[in-house]
């Protein structure tokens, strides 16, 4: 199915607002954005979600972990490129993006427990075990922080799905960041 990739100009009424706002965000729309301003109200949730998710607890690195980890669990092609560039922007090594990328170790643990309990909440639907929760607080992180990471899988739940339904294209200033999950090598 095709889903159309709206401009401003383009786009419904409702959805205008919300796309000017991210060209003011990024510099351009994002191919992402133009889907979703097909449903004002998806496009706008997810952009209200992504502000709130930026005010969390977690610094800027953290959430482009949580981000990325979300990504991986999902195979979202189109977010993995996206927030590879996001993290650099960051400040994030390029050790740990390729390592977010392969689903290989982080080197900070603290990070790693970050990673892997955003992982288990994806995998799990967020049904965990409470040993996972005491393990992610173990390393540095609580209550607040074990919530917070809720909020940026619903970002990711919000803009994976979407980009798989309509196969999102990526935009040009993603595409030295093309991504596909390396699949396990079987004997």
């Amino acid at each position: 199915m095709d889903f159309t990739i709206y401009t401003v100009e383009t786009a419904p009424e409702n959805s205008k607002e919300a796309l000017i706002k991210a060209k003011e965000v990024f510099g351009f729309i994002p191919n992402l954005e133009g889907i979703c301003a097909e449903a004002p109200a998806l496009l706008k949730a997810g952009m209200a979600l992504w502000d709130l998710f930026s005010t969390t607890s977690f610094s800027p690195i953290e959430q482009q972990v949580i981000y990325l980890a979300a990504n991986y669990e999902n195979e979202c092609h189109y977010c993995m490129a996206a927030h590879s560039g996001l993290a650099k922007m960051v400040g994030m090594s390029s050790e740990d993006i390729q390592a977010l990328r392969n689903g290989t170790l982080l080197r900070d643990p603290k990070l790693q427990a970050l990673r892997h309990f955003t992982g288990r909440m994806v995998q799990a639907r967020g049904w965990v075990e409470d040993y996972e929760i005491e393990s992610f607080m173990a390393a540095g992180y609580g209550k607040q922080q074990v919530l917070e990471v809720i909020l940026g899988i619903a970002v990711k739940v919000i803009h994976n799905y979407t980009n798989h339904i309509a196969k999102t294209p990526l935009d040009k200033v993603f595409k030295a960041n093309t991504w596909s999950k390396l699949k396990p090598i079987t004997p």
